[in-house]
């Protein structure tokens, strides 16, 4: 048995060379490095590939590319999961009430499951990520949040023993977990790719909010929403990811 963190990066970019060159020396093996980002697939793919060389009872952690940081020694992380008895951990998710809408819950808990990091063995990590690659829905968020309800054997990490998200209204991150993500750090190619990622999961709430304004403006500024109404479908039409409106 060995243990491995890993990551998936194209390019280096926000946390990543802390990531990579952290103050434990700990190894992170990087997929992907150098290839052009088609979306979360290419993550799901790369972790399936990579899984399949690992032994069954191998142990992988899996963080973030751009957003993760080892903040204490994962020395003893393995031991530390043996004890959570569970075969995958997954960490739990900051957003609420949004995250719970858009995303779903883990199993019986009350709280979503975040792809951004998790760990596991081998074997059942390779059929988590195998699930999600087979699913029409390209987002690994959602797809992991269904899959959580699916198997006994996925914890989440509810205490954030081993992995915390931090929220962006968080004022104090305090925490004594091994691994921590913090909020993406945003530029004009994350909004775009924001935009076309989970424009699917807000689209009945825009559409609410367009027919709440065209009843609210006076009649002379009705036009106002109507056009934004027309920008706003087609641009959705045009360019958005769709493969998740069945769940959604």
């Amino acid at each position: 048995m060995t243990i491995e963190i890993v990551t998936y990066a194209n390019k280096s970019h926000g946390l990543f060379e802390r990531l990579i060159h952290n103050k434990f020396n700990a190894k992170v093996t990087v997929l992907g490095m150098g290839t052009v980002w088609n979306g979360f697939p290419d993550k799901t793919r790369g972790m399936v590939k990579y899984l399949k060389t690992k032994r069954d009872d191998d142990i992988v952690v899996f963080l973030d590319g751009f957003d993760s940081l080892i903040v204490r020694d994962p020395v003893d992380v393995a031991k530390i999961f043996k004890s959570m008895n569970c075969k995958v951990l997954v960490s739990k998710d900051p957003g609420g009430w949004i995250g719970r809408t858009i995303f779903g819950t883990c199993g019986d808990s009350e709280y979503t499951a975040n792809a951004g990091m998790y760990m596991g063995y081998a074997k059942q990590l390779l059929e988590v990520v195998s699930e999600s690659e087979r699913m029409p829905c390209t987002d690994d968020q959602i797809n992991l949040n269904v899959i959580c309800r699916m198997h006994d054997f996925i914890k989440l990490d509810e205490e954030c023993v081993i992995f915390r998200n931090i929220a962006v209204s968080e004022d104090d991150p305090t925490h004594n977990a091994i691994f921590v993500s913090y909020p993406a750090t945003m530029n004009v190619q994350r909004y775009t790719r924001a935009f076309k990622e989970y424009a699917q999961f807000g689209r009945w709430y825009v559409t609410v909010f367009m027919i709440a304004a065209f009843v609210i403006v006076p009649h002379r500024y009705k036009w106002m929403p109507i056009l934004a109404s027309i920008v706003s479908a087609v641009a959705y039409m045009l360019f958005a990811d769709r493969s998740c409106e069945y769940i959604t």
